[in-house]
């Protein structure tokens, strides 16, 4: 820390009260959320229109009974987690806090230049959309599809990544001769400026639940600032939709109950009353609300047709209240079964003929696939239709898309 130098709080700061009363915060999806002690809000106000530390103290001094080592090591701490940020050096590496798990780490990016299909996907789409336009990427993780913009002829490309895979991306577009037409600014688009914004600006900031990214809070923020008035998101449209499926049981209630009946031998104790308490629990239903399929291929049995949940188009005004209000639609059934859960996937949409999808009816992608246990399960038959209500929910500046039976 330079007491003289100046800095402000991190644009993607989220704080919020955990149920235990504690204070969190998070500056970046690829960290996890840190407790903050209430002394340290003074704090963090004090360099909400950017200031220096020195600037800050003097000012809380006034008020407050502070030592100055006490306040150096909580910016400290602010500025190792990204809270705060360097003032007046956006773009670059100085200063700045890295993760380098998540998207920092190059498994993560591995996994991702796997899928073949993701990566050419959106080739075809910058190949189209890109030439001769000033372009913009958030989140470049290893630069790729930056490097095909400049491949495809665009005029100036801005890659913009907050993790430490950033070094990566570097190495890359200098060992593909693209350094003199990539431009690299190092960290979170929010905390980013753009002089002149660009013409197309590229994102995959998707998620298994489209959301969890910050998708929506991302785009609207480079919309108003970092998008000419006019210009073009790729991709610019998402579906969010849904199949219902029928109940999986890897485990049947008597294979349950065999391997209970094992626990005595194995712990030495009488495990009678809880053999017991299983028999009378019924089928099994645990486990988190969301599972991840990751199979080569779609085993659930599919009993709806499609169901559309929701249909955004980037380019719109008021597309954070639009997608924040909750909706119920009807999920119309095509087969007879037990209604378990639904499996849902989204279609990205980059023009009229190109599209990106995790749809179960096409072959997984990285993202694998996501089946939601509803709430209940319900029997059903051809013809039936079930209400289902979808929204978004906020947790520390993270959305998540909520869908269970109305």
């Amino acid at each position: 820390m330079d007491w003289s130098s100046s800095y402000a709080v991190s644009r993607s700061l989220a704080l919020e009260i955990s149920p235990a009363g504690k204070l969190l915060g998070v500056g970046s999806i690829s960290d996890r959320p840190q407790e903050m002690d209430l002394d340290a809000l003074p704090v963090l106000l004090g360099f909400a229109s950017g200031s220096s530390p020195r600037e800050v103290l003097t000012e809380l001094q006034k008020t407050w009974e502070i030592e100055e080592a006490g306040f150096e090591a909580a910016v400290g701490v602010m500025l190792e987690r990204g809270f705060l940020i360097p003032a007046g050096l956006e773009g670059t590496q100085e200063g700045l806090h890295l993760p380098a798990e998540g998207f920092g780490s190059i498994f993560t990016h591995h996994s991702m230049l796997r899928d073949t299909l993701r990566v050419l996907t959106y080739s075809r789409a910058i190949e189209r959309h890109c030439p001769g336009k000033t372009v913009a990427e958030i989140g470049c993780g290893t630069g790729i599809l930056s490097l095909f913009a400049a491949k495809a002829g665009a005029r100036k490309v801005v890659a913009i990544e907050e993790s430490r895979i950033s070094e990566v991306a570097a190495e890359m577009f200098a060992a593909n001769g693209c350094s003199d037409r990539i431009e690299l600014k190092v960290g979170n688009s929010r905390n980013v400026e753009l002089d002149p914004p660009a013409d197309l600006i590229i994102h995959e900031i998707l998620g298994v639940d489209p959301f969890e990214e910050s998708l929506l809070p991302v785009l609207v923020d480079a919309r108003r600032r970092l998008l000419k008035p006019g210009g073009r998101f790729l991709p610019g449209r998402l579906e969010v939709c849904c199949l219902g499926v029928e109940r999986e049981e890897h485990r049947t209630p008597g294979r349950l109950l065999q391997e209970a009946r094992e626990f005595a031998g194995i712990y030495g104790l009488d495990f009678g009353p809880f053999v017991r308490a299983l028999e009378a629990a019924g089928p099994r239903r645990d486990g988190p609300a969301r599972m991840i399929e990751m199979r080569n291929v779609f085993d659930r049995r599919i009993l709806s047709g499609e169901c559309r949940l929701l249909d955004l188009d980037f380019h719109e005004d008021g597309l954070l209240e639009r997608a924040g209000q909750p909706v119920t639609v009807p999920l119309r059934i095509t087969a007879g079964g037990l209604l378990d859960g639904v499996a849902l996937f989204f279609r990205a949409w980059f023009d009229e003929e190109t599209f990106l999808t995790t749809s179960p009816m096409v072959p997984v992608t990285h993202w694998g696939w996501s089946v939601r246990r509803l709430s209940r399960p319900v029997r059903v038959e051809a013809g039936d239709e079930l209400p289902l209500s979808a929204g978004i929910d906020n947790q520390l500046g993270r959305q998540t898309f909520r869908v269970d039976l109305a």
